[in-house]
């Protein structure tokens, strides 16, 4: 089972697209307040909208997203959820192959 770092940028809001696992994963991170939230469009259907970024929790959780492995946040500092100016320096965002 390998695990990939996804690279971010240090800014509030971004877009950007990357393939896994054979698919177009088009992905939006949105700094509201304290937080931050992800939407993810995969193949072209929206897939995950809304979700809040936090620590070591899987962001796509619910068996009907198009991805088999899992997509987190690993703070490498602490256990503090992700902050927009601290990704890939403190918190990195991670795609966990599954076992198959």
């Amino acid at each position: 089972m390998a695990i990939y770092t996804i690279p971010l940028e240090q800014v509030p809001n971004q877009s950007f697209s990357i393939e896994i696992e054979g698919k177009q994963c088009d992905f939006d991170f949105i700094t509201m307040g304290l937080y931050l939230y992800m939407n993810l469009t995969i193949d072209g259907q929206k897939e995950i909208e809304g979700m809040i970024c936090l620590n070591k929790c899987k962001l796509n959780q619910y068996k009907t997203i198009a991805l088999k492995g899992s997509l987190y946040f690993e703070d490498t500092q602490g256990n503090l959820d992700p902050i927009y100016y601290g990704l890939n320096d403190r918190w990195i965002l991670n795609y966990e192959e599954a076992d198959v």
